[in-house]
């Protein structure tokens, strides 16, 4: 999959009969969900970024070489947004689970959020990605490569 060009921060709907999938980014706070979007967006990392509540983007890529928009929802990874997640949860066709490998809790908390997505789906046929953020942070781990999920 490749970005064929930059991302507007605004959703809408697809145009050309280009087919459009939900991508939700779900994870515990602080683990990088927004700062790994803002790579795949703009191709830059950013150096601060406020916490996130809610954020869409929406790109065109070539997904099994057919041009694409993926609709990108930014999620808050704070407790006290925990009401929105089911509506999340609902809508999106394919989700990314974030966890920081700094950090044992966002782990766990990633398993919790495979099941929250069982529990309002009732299907675990659900396209899932679990990805293990900060990778270059080796001397702060706290969850070892060899962890299963």
């Amino acid at each position: 999959m490749e970005v064929e060009n930059e991302a507007s921060c605004s959703p809408g709907s697809a145009s050309g009969g280009s087919r459009e999938y939900k991508v939700v980014m779900l994870g515990a706070g602080g683990v990088g969900k927004s700062a790994m979007t803002m790579q795949f967006i703009s191709h830059q990392f950013p150096d601060y970024h406020d916490p996130t509540i809610e954020d869409a983007y929406k790109t065109q890529v070539r997904i099994d070489n057919e041009p694409a928009y993926l609709d990108i929802l930014d999620t808050a990874g704070q407790a006290e947004f925990t009401a929105m997640r089911e509506q999340y949860m609902r809508g999106g066709e394919g989700f990314i689970i974030c966890y920081s490998v700094t950090d044992r809790q966002s782990f766990q908390e990633a398993a919790k959020f495979k099941e929250l997505i069982f529990q309002v789906r009732h299907t675990y046929e659900i396209p899932l990605v679990l990805v293990g953020n900060k990778i270059d942070l080796e001397q702060f781990r706290q969850v070892s490569a060899n962890f299963i999920w």
